[in-house]
């Protein structure tokens, strides 16, 4: 009996498809453009700065990109150079820019006026060449800054962090090439995949949004069966610990606002709202203002 080719043995591998749910360093082909389009912009504006700083032609691109967990990228920063550290400020996250050794020996040797030398990306920065670089870092910080902020993620450069936080997750690295004179050199800026998601989701324009508003409706529908704290607060009056600890039930605590002064309604927290103390038939309640 016979029996035709593909009925046994290895069967061929379907190509993959456009956006893998189950890989969060994955986005689909169209998110992926606006994320790319946003580092471009940025490494555009950071070459027309760095050519005016240091008097010298620069282009800069993205030569590859590819996901690495926060661990992986952090392991080879190590060796890049210098790292950037970015906090994300409209939600919890941080992005990196790691400067090749190359890039840094380059940078120095131009601002120093020094005669050309093989860099040397075995020692760190010191502390006076940091110093001396501080202000391309933080023209690089602000271009950073300002490509990202029309997707409504603000970035700001943390020159004092410490450890990168811990559980950082899957980012999205793009690997960049500068090209300063005859010299080429790179740098990396590393992305959580979950901002440039946001950020890709936050570009799109109203017209292509149809599906992403259906799953934003599910999520506010879930969300407005959910349970918050609500407080009302008299905030703005100041207490001595030793007037604290010697109070007992029955003390009378005397107050600096005067009767009616408006309350703060916090939600879990948070300041939300201004109102005052009112009587809703038999109970009390507090009137928004």
């Amino acid at each position: 009996m016979e029996f035709e080719d593909h009925a046994l043995g290895p069967q061929p591998v379907p190509p993959a498809a456009e956006y893998q749910v189950c890989d969060p360093g994955e986005l689909p082909s169209g998110q992926m453009a606006r994320v790319r389009a946003i580092q471009e912009t940025f490494l555009r504006a950071f070459a027309e700065t760095l050519a005016l700083r240091l008097e010298t032609p620069v282009t800069a691109e993205i030569v590859s990109t590819e996901p690495l967990s926060g661990s992986e990228f952090l392991k080879s920063s190590d060796e890049l150079g210098y790292l950037l550290t970015f906090e994300a400020e409209r939600v919890r996250g941080q992005a990196f820019i790691a400067l090749s050794a190359g890039l840094l020996a380059y940078l120095l040797r131009v601002l120093l006026e020094a005669p050309e030398a093989p860099a040397d990306g075995s020692r760190a920065v010191t502390e006076i060449e940091l110093h001396i670089l501080r202000e391309i870092f933080e023209s690089l910080a602000l271009e950073f800054a300002e490509a990202w902020k029309p997707s409504g993620i603000a970035f700001r450069w943390t020159p004092d962090a410490g450890e990168a936080t811990a559980g950082l997750g899957t980012m999205l690295v793009f690997h960049c090439q500068l090209t300063l004179d005859n010299s080429q050199q790179f740098l990396h800026i590393a992305v959580p995949a979950f901002l440039a998601r946001l950020a890709a989701l936050e570009s799109m324009p109203g017209a292509e949004e149809g599906a992403p508003g259906e799953v934003r409706e599910i999520i506010f529908n879930a969300l407005r069966r959910a349970n918050l704290g609500v407080e009302a607060v008299l905030a703005g009056s100041t207490l001595r610990m030793k007037d604290l600890l010697a109070m007992e039930r029955g003390h009378v605590l005397m107050l600096a606002q005067p009767v009616g002064s408006p309350l703060e309604c916090r939600i879990n927290g948070k300041p939300k709202f201004r109102g005052e103390w009112v009587a809703q038939s038999d109970r009390q309640a507090l009137e928004l203002l």
